[in-house]
């Protein structure tokens, strides 16, 4: 008080005493501004990971922004404004329901289809931030997460997609995850020469985003989808990385879960449950369920009901489902658990094989693989991709032998009897692959099957015979005819293939069953009925087969008739009918096991 009054009384003192305020005023503001931009007090996650790009010591604050805190504060009231978004009735797509075109919209989708895989007219007028359904189990949405959760860095790779797709995919990631967990979304071209991608894409994106949560990295060679999301991981900073494809639409409180069950435990890699959004009308559809993860022995990715085992283990629908596989576009891990166990195999060129080798290699070396239940993501299943494989490779194949040679031991047998074409082709180094499974002291591929994936059949074990099934009299074989193994079909017969068609690979099993992978023979018993191929059951009835080696017969057991070729053509369906001994009732398998 008495300095005040001195200052009052002397006019020299009051412009000493404002300057003197003035100046401890900017010391204060100085240091509070260093302390909160100082990354002990944002903890901006880091991992000491050799394989991770060099990065800067800080994050630059973004034009427009005075403070990190001003930052915090804009992202709080968009989320906040994200959730109290109201339905705009009338709107195309709003709330997930269809597209509706008029014939002149829908001509140019038509047209459109072929480059993009899906209906890109539609897609186009569909709001960026549209409302979609809430799909979860009601029991999600009565769960506590923990406040503290590790921050997640999300990569989305991208080759020439419709900008449309890519950007509703980061709104709807931005504006359903919690700013507290979303440490950024980094968006990665891979290469792509697409001109609505360019100068314009980017201007969209900053004033979209201005805080700098979505950060954009363009690759300066083509990468392919594997080593564009090794890119991603490389370059993200949070404690998980979180890759979705550039077509998706993450749903509401998607996040937590997928970050509670890292916390929980940081080595199980972990899988949102997918929901479709159609490619034609870009309707949002909660059909994720209880399906998980399996593969064909051609080394494709295969959804399956839910083990039995699987069933009574868990307590409650919203449990964690383990899944011997992943689908591969979408899952999250913990970022330095994924340096840890290799990442992803760099020698894989473009796109293919990758989910498995990383689902086989998660479950041999240490960690787990798990579907959320509460955790739900829209996903566009397209029947093509939209961009090119250099040099028309078979990336699928030459990736999937990468993978055979390197994880899976003497059961690599199985992958070269679908695909004999590849056995002589160069799939590159892989030195460096199988040293890191020897470092790791990974388990064996038939631990990995007797112990994570027990249901699987091994089409040359526990088996009286198997491999091609042929009329001697016709030098016809049994055969799927290219047909979809998903869906019931008839079988068919051709031209026998020297071995050298995976169409033309049964197996009779010790079960009485004549085979595929997850399909078995069923008839009726209808004199010249014919023969399907249907998901097993297990339960023999009318999937009975016995075999009579001497004979050469195989007996429909339920009807007693034999499997018959008479007057049937190649491309034709195998039938059944009254055994008599006629050399169309004559067969040959082409490996007999315990005959």
């Amino acid at each position: 008080m008495l300095v005040c009054r001195l200052c009052f009384k002397r006019p020299l003192l009051i412009i000493v005493c404002f300057l003197a305020i003035y100046v401890i005023l900017c010391i204060i503001y100085l240091i509070y501004y260093s302390s909160n931009n100082d990354e002990e007090s944002h903890p901006i996650h880091r991992h000491d990971d050799p394989q991770a790009l060099p990065r800067p010591p800080g994050q630059p604050l973004p034009a427009g922004f005075v403070s990190w805190e001003a930052v915090a504060e804009f992202r709080a009231r968009r989320f906040r404004n994200a959730a109290e978004r109201r339905e705009v009735k009338g709107a195309p797509g709003e709330n997930g329901w269809p597209v509706n075109l008029d014939p002149d919209e829908q001509a140019e989708a038509d047209r459109l289809f072929t480059k993009e895989t899906f209906n890109v007219v539609a897609s186009n007028m569909v709001a960026l931030d549209r409302l979609i359904p809430d799909t979860r189990d009601r029991q999600c949405r009565d769960i506590q997460y923990p406040k503290e959760l590790p921050t997640a860095s999300v990569v989305i790779v991208f080759c020439n997609e419709a900008p449309s797709a890519v950007l509703r995919t980061v709104h709807s990631v931005v504006n359903r995850s919690p700013p507290e967990y979303l440490h950024e979304v980094i968006l990665v071209d891979d290469f792509s020469d697409r001109i609505e991608l360019g100068k314009d894409f980017e201007k969209k994106l900053e004033k979209s985003w201005p805080d700098g949560i979505v950060k954009l990295v363009r690759a300066e060679e083509r990468l392919g989808l594997i080593r564009g999301k090794l890119f991603g991981a490389e370059v993200a900073t949070g404690d998980v990385v979180i890759f979705l494809d550039a077509h998706c639409e993450a749903n509401k409180q998607w996040l937590e879960p997928l970050l509670a069950r890292i916390k929980e435990n940081r080595t199980v890699v972990v899988c949102p449950t997918i929901d479709i959004i159609d490619a034609n009308r870009l309707n949002y559809n909660g059909v994720g369920g209880t399906s998980v993860g399996g593969f064909w022995w051609s080394l494709h990715f295969s959804w399956r009901s839910l083990p039995a085992s699987e069933v009574q283990r868990r307590k409650s629908p919203v449990d964690p489902m383990r899944s011997a596989t992943m689908a591969g576009g979408l899952l999250a891990v913990d970022r330095s658990f994924f340096f840890e166990i290799g990442g992803y195999d760099p020698g894989m060129d473009i796109w293919g094989g990758e989910n498995l080798e990383f689902s086989f290699r998660t479950w041999m070396c240490g960690g787990s693989l798990e579907f959320i239940p509460c955790s739900r993501v829209g996903h566009i299943f397209r029947p093509a991709h939209p961009y090119t494989f250099p040099g028309r490779k078979d990336t699928h194949g030459l990736n999937s032998k990468r993978l055979a040679e390197v994880w899976m031991d003497e059961y690599k047998r199985l992958f070269y009897l679908h695909r004999q074409d590849i056995v002589d082709k160069d799939a590159g180094d892989i030195s460096e692959r199988k040293a890191l499974r020897q470092r790791l002291q990974c388990k064996s591929f038939k631990w990995y099957l007797e112990n994570i994936y027990p249901e699987k059949f091994i089409p040359d074990e526990n088996v009286f015979a198997y491999g091609m099934v042929r009329n001697p009299s016709t030098n016809m074989c049994l055969d799927t005819l290219g047909k979809d193994e998903k869906m019931r079909f008839d079988i068919g017969i051709f031209s026998c293939q020297g071995g050298k068609s995976a169409a033309e690979v049964f197996s009779l099993s010790k079960n009485f069953e004549l085979r595929r992978e997850e399909g078995c023979f069923e008839a009726f018993g209808g004199e010249r009925g014919t023969v399907s191929l249907s998901l097993c059951y297990g339960m023999r009835g009318n999937q009975e087969w016995v075999f009579n080696k001497e004979s050469g017969n195989i007996i429909h057991k339920s009807s007693g008739k034999c499997l018959d070729v008479a007057n049937v053509q190649s491309g034709g369906s195998v039938v059944i009918s009254t055994c008599t001994g006629a050399a169309s009732q004559k067969w040959e398998f082409e490996h007999y096991v315990a005959i």
